[in-house]
């Protein structure tokens, strides 16, 4: 573990050779905006209509495969 922090430290030192005086700070990597939607409350969904395409289900539940011993 050792020779990868030491690797992480001369990469780090390579990238504070390069002169960046001349390059504006971001606060942004892209000129993306964000397109946000108002919020809009409706009423739940109700169970059966929540499972009707589950591929695997019982009576109340979702079925998943098994993930922890």
């Amino acid at each position: 573990m050792i020779d990868s922090l030491n690797e992480i430290i001369a990469w780090v030192k390579k990238l504070e050779e390069v002169d960046t005086s001349h390059v504006e700070p971001l606060t942004h990597l892209t000129e993306e905006i964000n397109a946000l939607r108002e919020d809009i409350v409706l009423p739940p969904l109700s169970r059966e209509r929540g499972l009707a395409h589950a591929p695997k289900k019982d009576a109340e539940y979702f079925r998943v495969p098994k993930v922890v011993e």
